[in-house]
């Protein structure tokens, strides 16, 4: 097969017939069938542990007895985690509603009376934290969440059984026997076990550098002589568990010894960002062999960066992860962006020998939780045709010369938890494929008579006799999430890397400091859609439109396996020839003649100091000052007044579309806040270049309207008689990134001809829905014939979804009511208590330009909830309307920015209006356009 230097490009003699059958799908019925199939090998394997090797650690699946501590104090493979505690029924305890829900009222009686901490053996933190700690708590949490009445609780584990009664016995009138479990009666028992888990950890923290111990002693602490190495992970890994274990009983020092590892390891990354792989917790200082990758010893501490951003919403823990990630796609990934491999944290060099490893497999579901699926297919493809090629994933497996190091699988649970995350992103069964073929082979390969055996060596079906706890806690879990197809939990809940899920409740969130809102002022929070690839192939990075005009994309839609992506990845394992071919479908046509790509991905990430013209050279300004550099502390955006010295990072956008500016100087600049140069030196960067001219784009301004609310008819409001038109109420408004573009149709010649809601324009009726809405489903309303705004409220989806439904009914125009602000006690509804979200203040509707499609007429503003809660009110007396103005005294420019502020004592800052930005200009790397960046001719 000839192989072509044209980098992204599909040649058509190449496309076979797999790029045209569309996407294979799976029925539910077979899916249902391979979830049963799921449940039944986690109850085999649970009910042998529990047969044979309960109240031991482990399960000997061979043997059919327990695993026990060794006596060999050296061997750590075992003791680490054997701590005489029943360590599997600790680590499936959050599988067992899930998976075998009649188990667990007899798992907590045994839990909780005849499993203590009080033992005299040493273990690894990180494994009894992710194991034992976090099953213990993500229980609690369960149990907190059940009703208190027996028979509900019965109802919600599903332990229901069927009665026959009735006439003759013959079952006519059955009726359903609701067994009574009370399990929530453990709940606190529970949290006291997690607590005093905790507490006989914490021991491992008495360091100067704040890094833990890998080690310590239940009963006595640490011990003489203890070994200070510890790993990236095992050291960064803690934040999830220990965070909550804080929050529930109060007690701080949990979450900040967490906090400070963590912090501890990032503070010692490299110049590039890259962390090492082993340090000594006592000195702080990476040991040899100084390498940097995403494998063992490093895995974890991302997963947990993205995810402690989640569960706590502390965005330090997302730049931490948001930086890391760039310096891994940028040193890290190979050119392709296929495969992880180690790298020299110093020297930047590629190792050799140079090898991939089993746990790295679970790159691929942190980047889609980051919002980067592209990447997450790439990397996912190599581990499953690794799968394909040995029915496993080895331990350890050398790319560049495709053949096994370590030939071992303990039934890990990465690539399948990877595969999970990425049918929830993707819904291509192509990844229910995955589980199923991952799903025989377990079942083939690994299930004995109680249990299930590791993988000795992969080639020669050699087994061990031990069953990890994670073949049940985690491996089957996913797998059974996968055939499940529920959709992933749209809220602070994470899965641990144990697979244990936690969150933190409202009421225990800490709220975000003033000064940090600030700074996240114009963010953009929300990830790029998946879109299916089309029969041309991927993503073409070269052969489309680069500056400010989207892709077109021609061809049939087809799932995963029709990319160019999926071919070349098969071919990075089983090599170029006819071997990789064997592994497909044997139906499909193929031909040896056809041309395929050699794939390569643009640099992620890189620093660029600005200068006028490409030959100058300019010394670095490492802290430029408010005359060079200030924020718009309105929009969040960033103003550069003066381009001397000044370095910017720039980073690759998720959604495929160029670069971001990341950070100017120390500014951090956050996806969706935009960049403006104003230095009169850049005036060679005008015009706007563009490689294919199109429409002018919307400026969407003014930012902020006044909302005037009037009554339609007459009214009588507290014994007054109002007329119609009569003004009731003022309030600030701010527009919509998109739909509408309030401030071209004011300026339109002949405002009448302009349908829907004007600026300026008269007051069109409010619909008020009779129960609040958030408008995320397809509405069922009775509607006016005549124009009409909707009142819909914040949440529950996104923005532009409201829109579409809201144009759906024959909507002119939408009104977004804000989140209220969150009383202080809470508010009591049945049995629960309810937290609202914080009220932000005026927000900016936002969406893709892509998403927004034929909504150009749909006006949108968004208000606050105390407004909305008076307009509501206002409705109940009579027919209420809505128009829109500018706000008084305030250009239309000002209006949108409300003057850049003055950054310093008495600085004088440099305004401009529409009017003068006669011309803009734009900068691009090679073919790539930096798409938060504009540079602005302010002369007049």
């Amino acid at each position: 097969m000839l192989l072509s230097r044209t980098i992204w490009i599909w040649l058509a003699p190449c496309l076979c017939l797999s790029n045209l059958l569309g996407v294979w799908g799976m029925t539910d019925a077979r899916r249902i069938q391979l979830r049963g199939e799921t449940a039944a090998l986690f109850r085999h394997g649970y009910e042998g542990y529990i047969k044979y090797a309960y109240p031991a650690d482990e399960l000997r699946p061979l043997s059919c007895a327990p695993l026990r501590r060794s006596k060999n104090a050296a061997d750590f493979g075992i003791n680490d985690l054997h701590a005489n505690v029943s360590l599997t029924l600790l680590d499936v305890l959050s599988s067992l509603p899930l998976l075998h829900p009649h188990a667990l009222p007899s798992a907590l009686e045994r839990i909780t009376t005849q499993v203590s901490f009080d033992q005299d053996v040493k273990v690894q933190v990180f494994e009894m934290t992710i194991r034992a700690l976090g099953g213990l708590l993500s229980m609690y949490q369960y149990l907190d969440d059940l009703p208190d009445s027996p028979y509900e609780q019965a109802r919600v584990l599903g332990v229901v059984r069927e009665r026959k009664e009735g006439w003759l016995g013959l079952g006519l009138g059955a009726q359903e026997k609701v067994d009574k479990v009370d399990v929530k009666k453990y709940k606190l028992k529970i949290l006291e076990l997690a607590e005093d888990l905790g507490r006989r950890m914490l021991p491992a923290f008495n360091t100067k550098t704040g890094l833990p111990y890998a080690r310590v002693n239940l009963k006595r602490g640490i011990e003489k002589g203890e070994s200070a190495e510890t790993c990236t992970a095992g050291a960064g890994s803690l934040i999830l568990e220990f965070s909550l274990l804080s929050r529930l009983t109060g007690d701080q020092r949990y979450e900040q010894l967490a906090r400070n590892a963590y912090y501890s390891i990032w503070n010692r990354r490299s110049d590039n960002n890259l962390l090492g792989n082993t340090i000594g917790a006592t000195h702080g200082h990476w040991l040899m062999p100084g390498l940097s990758g995403v494998g063992a010893g490093m895995d974890s501490f991302f997963e947990y960066g993205v995810k402690a951003g989640i569960m706590l919403g502390d965005d330090s823990f997302y730049d931490i992860f948001y930086d890391s990630y760039a310096a891994i796609q940028t040193h890290v990934r190979t050119p392709d962006g296929f495969i992880y491999r180690p790298i020299h944290t110093r020297l930047l060099q590629i190792p050799s020998p140079t090898t991939i490893d089993s746990l790295s497999a679970f790159l691929p579901a942190i980047q889609v939780l980051a919002g980067d699926i592209p990447s997450a297919i790439r990397s996912h493809l190599v581990f499953w045709n690794l799968w394909r090629k040995f029915g496993a994933l080895p331990e350890s497996w050398r790319w560049q010369e495709r053949r096994i190091e370590w030939a071992g699988w303990p039934g890990r649970p990465e690539f399948i938890e990877s595969t999970y995350y990425l049918y929830q992103a993707t819904k291509d069964p192509f990844y229910l494929r995955v589980g199923e073929r991952v799903l025989k082979d377990l079942a083939r390969r690994t299930k004995t008579s109680c249990g299930f055996a590791t993988i000795k060596n992969v080639l020669t079906s050699e087994l061990e006799d031990r069953m990890e706890s994670f073949m049940l806690s985690e491996t089957l879990k996913y797998l059974y999430l996968l055939f499940s197809d529920t959709p992933f939990p749209n809220q602070n809940k994470v899965f641990t890397t144990e697979g244990h899920p936690l969150y933190i409740p409202q009421p225990l969130l800490q709220p975000s400091t003033n000064a940090r809102k600030s700074l996240h002022k114009g963010e953009w929070l929300m990830c790029p859609a998946y879109q299916s690839p089309f029969a041309t192939g991927g993503i073409d990075f070269r052969g489309m439109d680069r500056v400010g005009n989207r892709e077109e994309k021609l061809g049939i839609t087809v799932g995963i396996e029709g990319t160019s992506e999926y071919e070349y990845a098969r071919a990075l394992v089983f090599g170029w020839g006819e071997e990789g071919l064997k592994v497909e479908d044997q139906k499909r046509m193929w031909f040896d003649g056809g041309v395929c790509s050699i794939q390569e991905v643009p640099k992620f990430a890189f620093d660029i100091v600005l200068t006028p013209t490409s030959n100058e050279t300019l010394s670095e300004d490492p802290s430029p000052g408010p005359d060079k550099v200030y924020q718009n502390t309105t929009t969040g955006d960033y103003v550069i007044s003066n381009i001397t010295g000044i370095r910017l990072g720039v980073r690759w956008r998720l959604d495929g579309q160029g670069y971001d500016v990341s950070s100017i100087g120390p500014h951090r600049v956050r996806t969706g806040q935009q960049v403006t140069v104003i230095d009169s030196s850049m005036q060679n960067h005008f015009p706007l270049p563009s490689l294919a001219p199109g429409p002018p784009q919307p400026e969407y301004e003014p930012t902020e309207v006044i909302l005037r609310f009037v009554f339609l008819s007459p009214v009588v409001v507290k014994d007054k008689h109002l007329e119609a038109s009569t003004v009731f109420l003022h309030a600030l408004g701010a527009t919509a990134t998109f739909g509408k573009d309030f401030g071209a149709s004011a300026t339109s010649p002949s405002m009448e001809d302009q349908p829907g809601w004007q600026l300026g324009g008269g007051a069109l009726p409010i619909l008020v829905p009779p129960n609040p809405s958030d408008g995320c489903s397809l509405l069922t309303l009775s509607t006016p014939e005549h124009p009409f705004i909707l009142l819909l409220d914040r949440g529950n989806c996104t923005f532009v979804e409201k829109a579409q439904n809201a144009e759906t009914i024959g909507a002119s125009g939408l009104l977004i009511v804000g989140y209220p602000h969150p009383p202080e006690e809470g508010v009591t509804e049945g049995d629960q208590t309810v937290y609202a979200v914080p009220e932000e203040g005026l927000v900016r509707p936002s969406a893709e330009p892509n998403e927004a499609e034929g909504l150009d007429n749909m006006g949108i503003v968004y208000m606050e909830y105390l407004v909305g809660e008076l307009v509501r009110n206002a409705s109940q007396k009579g027919e209420i309307g809505a128009a829109i103005m500018r706000i008084e005294g305030v250009g239309e420019e000002a209006a949108r920015s409300s003057g850049f502020p003055q950054a310093g004592s008495g600085a004088t800052k440099k305004h401009w209006t529409s009017d003068s930005r006669t011309r803009e200009g734009r900068l691009a790397v090679g073919d790539w356009e930096i798409c938060n960046l504009v540079v602005v001719d302010t002369s007049v």
